[in-house]
């Protein structure tokens, strides 16, 4: 049996930790919602406010309030980096390590 040191996130780690935050989610027949991600479930049911359907990084529709999209259309669900964040993360990168591997974990 092979062994890992490095913890690997599951699923339901890494959507609770983008709780809050923007995602972009894919649901089958190709379109993709862009938006902050209020709630879960089990089900993979998700709530989004504040909701953009995209085509290619654009948004085409604004959705005003929350939208709940069913968990058996979803192909998948991405959390984003804003560029502001991003930016803040390389300065603190090296202030902050984890104990294993010597980085922070990204998702």
């Amino acid at each position: 049996m092979v062994s890992t040191s490095k913890h690997r996130p599951k699923p339901l780690d890494v959507l609770n930790r983008a709780l809050k935050s923007q995602v972009i989610v894919r649901i089958r027949g190709g379109r993709e919602f862009r938006g902050i991600l209020e709630g879960y479930d089990l089900h993979m049911n998700l709530v989004l406010s504040g909701a953009d359907e995209l085509n290619s990084d654009a948004p085409v529709r604004d959705f005003s309030g929350e939208i709940l999209i069913r968990g058996d259309n979803v192909v998948y669900i991405s959390p984003t980096v804003s560029r502001e964040v991003e930016k803040g993360e390389d300065v603190s990168k090296s202030k902050s390590k984890s104990k294993e591997g010597g980085e922070r974990e990204r998702w």
